[in-house]
């Protein structure tokens, strides 16, 4: 936050909070919801082939807990631990196998994210300090590729680490086995299949486009196949696990990616 603030005009910032569209935001906060109420749907599903199964109003109920626990826990995901631990008490099966539903969902609505920021950067292609977004799509992707090997087919890999007699180094490793024994027993049907793929395109174009519309409120209209290209990476980074909540990541990554379509420092960070 103070590499932020030392970057941008905090007198400017008073300014654009008096122009805000009120009624604009309330509108985009009704889309969001709709976005959350789909996505209890989709986690509900995934946790139906877990055998974790419940009535759609308690997902719905945990969804929210989750966001709320997300906001003073680190990174955006601090949330779903709590999902997962209140989800594995309610059923009565393995803290993994809830675990397990809970960071599926995750990556399948960020998976959802970057396939509409991949199929719009080649249409508006930028730069930060030099590398091409296009390459930084390449490189997550790649990264995608390397978890989803080691996830399902990884076992022999984590076995062979060096030290295994030492105690920590084996209790990781055992941790890592019975996650990964709890993804081997997921069952996920067709029609399931269809469900959360529908589910989760439907809640990232309502995110993209909710999101892009704070930048008009905000009195800095920001294209919305440049926005497509930026979001899904803006909120990679947030997720990374430094912050309480993103504070500060999410408020930095906006700044130094908005500037990319010409946003003023105050503007990003009023956007964010």
């Amino acid at each position: 936050l103070i590499l932020v603030f030392r970057a941008v005009d905090l007198a400017r910032i008073r300014h654009d909070l008096r122009s805000l569209e009120a009624f604009r935001l309330i509108i985009l906060l009704l889309a969001i919801w709709v976005g959350q109420v789909l996505c209890a749907q989709r986690w509900r599903l995934l946790a139906a082939s877990f055998s974790l199964k419940g009535r759609y109003r308690s997902f719905l109920q945990l969804y929210f807990v989750g966001m709320l626990f997300n906001i003073g826990l680190p990174s955006l995901v601090g949330g779903d631990v709590v999902k997962a631990y209140v989800l594995s008490r309610k059923t009565g099966k393995s803290m993994h196998l809830a675990l397990a539903s809970v960071l599926q969902d995750r990556a399948v609505g960020l998976v959802a994210l970057l396939v509409f920021g991949s199929i719009a950067v080649p249409f508006y292609p930028m730069s930060w300090r030099g590398i091409p977004l296009w390459l930084v799509y390449v490189i997550v992707w790649a990264g995608i590729v390397v978890v989803v090997w080691l996830v399902w087919k990884g076992e022999g890999t984590y076995r062979q680490l060096p030290f295994q007699g030492f105690a920590p180094v084996k209790k990781a490793v055992d941790i890592v086995a019975s996650f990964h024994q709890a993804l081997v027993t997921m069952r996920l049907y067709r029609i399931a299949i269809l469900q959360v793929t529908a589910y989760s395109l439907v809640n990232s174009a309502l995110v993209l486009w909710t999101f892009q519309q704070v930048t008009p409120a905000a009195g800095h209209a920001v294209d919305f196949v440049a926005f497509s290209a930026l979001f899904p990476l803006m909120a990679l980074i947030t997720m990374l696990p430094i912050s309480l909540g993103g504070l500060g990541i999410r408020e930095w990554t906006y700044v130094e990616a908005l500037a990319l379509v010409r946003v003023p420092g105050s503007s990003a960070l009023l956007i964010a």
